[in-house]
């Protein structure tokens, strides 16, 4: 009888290894998903961000324009040329289009 209840608690202590061995591998590869989820979020968050501060510069750059716009032609007063101005824009504008496709990239 001892010889049975030795082989029975070989077999629990080998079911009880065989499930702590299963619920951690499901938890490492659960935090493994996780954290890869995370940091994708992470990278979609910085763009965006990036995005915005872009946004806002660009916001600058046609205020300035519609300025330098108004006082050439409305009131006659020059101030300055455009060039610059438009330059800013088409940088910032190209820019923002290539964050979005970055951003589109990582939702997918």
């Amino acid at each position: 009888m001892s010889e049975n209840n030795k082989n029975g608690f070989d077999d629990l202590g080998k079911t009880i290894s065989d499930l702590v061995t299963n619920v951690t591998k499901v938890v490492t590869e659960s935090t493994e998903g996780l954290t890869s989820k995370l940091k994708v979020e992470k990278q979609k968050a910085e763009i965006r961000a990036e995005i915005g501060h872009h946004s806002r510069e660009l916001s600058k750059y046609y205020e300035t324009l519609g300025r330098n716009y108004y006082n050439d032609i409305v009131i006659n007063k020059k101030s300055g040329t455009y060039t610059e101005v438009m330059d800013n824009i088409r940088t910032k504008e190209k820019l923002i289009e290539l964050l979005n496709e970055k951003l589109d990239v990582l939702e997918k």
